[in-house]
């Protein structure tokens, strides 16, 4: 009877730990999202407290639902790699174990953990959005960014604020056939790298560029490229932001 118990018991626990990893349904018929937003945030925590937040995913079929450049593009699953920059003492899990989940699915990872530091923590969840190009998986990484956490006494010991704006724009024309103007923004003057890969990840145009503050301009010459998709991308020592090219002769 004893032994009975305490199988009951286990087992309860485990059902229960499962259920706290359950996707959310209310998000079931949504196309796509991530919640909670940008917007809505984090709950703030406090050193030697425990800590214990949810994040729901919806996966899209198409991955414009994610990037408007990307349209057209099938999404075959999304792994979620890493939550970049946690408060010390916190750690993430999926509600399975390769943290992985095919198109029109309900996804969940929950936070949980004591902070051990004070601090305002700019977070972003690295994802792998596998694609499929003629029956070939391809991946490409995507960034969720824009998330913080406080912990305790934010004006002490604020740790990495990022104070840099990089921000890219859509090619124009796209599809290009022979020059197309590529537009980024940031708000001081630093080394901007700039490269142009195609779906097998191999590098087809790279560059340097000492940007200024405001608008940047790239203009790239397409009329070698042979036709297709490209991912074309910038990254400063901080971020790294890319998007769609298709070149159509």
């Amino acid at each position: 009877m004893k032994k009975l118990i305490i199988f009951t018991s286990i087992l309860f626990s485990v059902l229960f730990l499962h259920s706290q990893c359950t996707p959310a349904s209310i998000y079931a018929d949504s196309t796509f999202g991530v919640w909670p937003t940008p917007t809505t945030n984090f709950p703030p925590g406090e050193i030697g407290v425990q800590y214990y937040e949810i994040v729901n995913f919806k996966i899209p079929r198409d991955a414009g639902a994610i990037d408007s450049a990307a349209a057209g593009t099938f999404i075959d699953s999304i792994v979620l790699e890493s939550f970049t920059n946690l408060p010390p003492g916190l750690s993430y899990e999926c509600d399975n174990l390769l943290c992985s989940w095919r198109y029109d699915s309900l996804g969940r990872a929950s936070l949980s953990g004591t902070p051990t530091t004070n601090g305002s923590y700019q977070i972003s969840l690295d994802v792998k959005v596998w694609t499929m190009l003629f029956l070939t998986p391809i991946p490409i990484q995507y960034n969720f960014d824009g998330y913080v956490i406080n912990i305790g006494n934010t004006g002490i010991n604020v740790i990495n604020i990022d104070e840099s704006v990089l921000e890219l724009q859509n090619a124009i024309p796209n599809p290009s056939n022979e020059i197309t103007n590529i537009q980024f923004t940031t708000n001081k003057s630093e080394n901007i790298s700039f490269q142009i890969t195609n779906l097998l990840g191999e590098t087809i145009y790279i560059d340097n560029v000492i940007s200024k503050r405001g608008v940047n301009d790239i203009l790239v010459n397409t009329s070698n490229f042979s036709e297709g998709i490209y991912i074309y991308s910038i990254s400063n020592t901080i971020t790294k932001s890319s998007k769609r090219l298709v070149v159509s002769h």
